[in-house]
Order: structure tokens, then C-alpha cells, then sequence
């Protein structure tokens, strides 16, 4: 069983002393291991796991699921608290520098600079998908036969001054071999849900789907619907028996179109514990 502590997500918790903010954070149970899966926009996932009596200094290692702010925001408190445990992430974010026009201005998401300069210790830059453990993968989605969230159109990455439309290069998802096949965690799902799985299925050499968890960037606007429908549609004809938790970029319209579909869908929220 892989168990899931929601340190930080958009939706406030039952528990009034958590706190919450636009941004996500796991903390992710296997048989074997102890991991931390991104860090919200600031330092509260670090609050809020000690108000849930979670240790994070008895992680196994780190992992950062791609380079926008609010996955990253609270990157260097981590680092300064815990710098001695590694934090697994993409070798582009190093290079690339974020933004969203989704709210009209030009915003810079990007991971901050200093980590860089400052961890390079504690940081292993990935090339390419790997095992970092003998149960855990992480992967790069090298498929693309299937549907990208809509919301990528707002969002772009600048490289040695160049700027386009950001293809998502630097996002890696979590691969975990269980007894009733592969729980993928995959924090923003820019690549594209489907994709994503199928990327880890390949990868792993693990066919059977148990659990997806992570945002769906499902964002809220005049084309929710069908594109809800549209991933619906894919995701039954794909892994009709998968079980699937979302939360965090997955908008509010489209959690109540996909609560509402035949598929087996649990929306998350700060201070959950999500058992798959």
C-alpha cells in the first residue's frame, strides 16, 4: 500500500490550524521508503507536517515534480532545514526560467536561482527517467499520443533569452511498483494525464494501473466541460478500473464535472491522508 500525507494543497483542511495555499506538497509512504514530494509555494508544508507529526527529517530523499513556483516555493527553507538529504529534479530547471500569462501579466514562476548555487550538494540533476529506488521510478513523459491540458497555452519557459511555449521537458512524475500494480503520482499533469501513465508503463515495464495521484491542470474557463469530457473519454477507454485523486490545479468547475463521471474520482485537500 502506498499512503499519501497532503501536506499543502489550494483547499483549506478540516483541521483549522493547517495551513493552506495555491501550491502542493506529498508526503509519500511505500513499503520501503519515506519521500517528499514537492514543496508547496512556501514554507507552510513544513508547518503543517509537524501540526500532522510528520518527521521529515527521516525522509529517504526528495523529489521536486517540475520547476513552477508553487511546487519549488518552499525549496530553499527545505534545503536549509534538511540539506543533507538529496532532492531529486530535472537538470532543466536549472536552465529554463518559467512564467504564466494566465491573469493577464507576465508572471515569473520560475524555481529560485540560489538553490542552485547554493545545494549543489544535495541536488541530482536528471537527464533522463531512472529508478531511484528498486520500487520507485522517476519518469519523463516521452508520450504524447493523447491529450495536454488546455492551460499550457498560458504558460512558457525562456532559455538563454529565447522564449516559447513551454513543452514541459522538465516534468517527471512518480512510478511506484505495488502488489496491485503501478500508483503514479504526478503532481500538475501538464504532460497530460494519459500520457503520463503510459510514459511510466513503459518505462517500469509495469502494465497494470492501480492508482493515479496528483492535479490534473484541468483549469477552470468556457471549454471545462468538454475538456473534462474529452479526459473522461481517454481515461475510460485507457484504465477504466484505475482509482484516481486529484486536488490542487484540477479547477473547482471541472472537480464537480469529474465527481460526477463514472470513473472512480476522490478529490484531496490539505491535511488528507490518501490510502491506494
Amino acid at each position: 500500500m502506498v499512503k499519501i500525507n497532503v501536506l499543502i494543497d489550494n483547499q483549506p483542511s478540516n483541521e483549522a490550524l493547517l495551513e493552506y495555499e495555491h501550491g502542493l506538497s506529498f508526503y509519500i509512504e511505500t513499503g520501503c521508503s519515506r519521500v517528499l514530494c514537492d514543496m508547496g509555494a512556501s514554507d507552510k508544508f513544513m508547518f503543517n507536517a509537524s501540526c500532522m507529526g510528520i518527521d521529515l527529517s527521516e525522509i529517504d530523499f526528495a523529489f521536486v515534480s517540475h520547476g513552477h513556483a508553487d511546487h519549488t516555493g518552499g525549496l530553499p527553507d527545505y534545503l536549509k532545514t534538511f540539506g543533507e538529504k538529496k532532492v531529486y529534479l530535472s537538470e532543466r530547471i536549472s536552465k529554463e526560467m518559467y512564467f504564466s500569462s494566465r491573469r493577464g501579466s507576465r508572471r515569473d514562476i520560475s524555481t529560485e536561482r540560489s538553490v542552485f548555487d547554493n545545494y549543489q550538494d544535495q541536488l541530482v540533476l536528471l537527464k533522463d527517467s531512472c529508478w531511484i529506488t528498486p520500487e520507485i521510478a522517476a519518469v519523463y513523459t516521452d508520450v504524447h499520443e493523447h491529450s495536454q491540458p488546455l492551460g499550457n497555452a498560458f504558460l512558457s519557459k525562456e532559455v538563454y533569452g529565447e522564449e516559447s511555449l513551454d513543452d514541459f521537458g522538465h516534468e517527471l512524475s512518480l512510478a511506484v511498483l505495488t502488489p496491485k500494480g503501478l500508483v503514479v503520482v504526478s503532481s500538475c499533469s501538464h504532460g497530460g494525464a494519459v500520457n503520463i501513465i503510459k510514459s511510466c508503463c513503459r518505462f517500469t515495464g509495469i502494465s497494470r494501473i492501480h492508482a493515479f495521484v496528483g492535479g490534473l491542470h484541468l483549469v477552470d474557463g468556457e471549454h471545462t466541460a468538454s475538456e473534462v469530457e474529452s479526459f473522461v473519454k481517454e481515461m475510460k477507454t485507457e484504465y477504466p478500473d484505475i482509482q484516481i485523486y486529484t486536488g490542487h490545479c484540477t479547477g473547482e468547475l471541472a472537480k464537480q464535472e469529474l465527481v460526477n463521471c463514472s470513473l472512480d474520482i476522490r478529490i484531496f485537500k490539505t491535511g488528507d491522508v490518501i490510502e491506494c
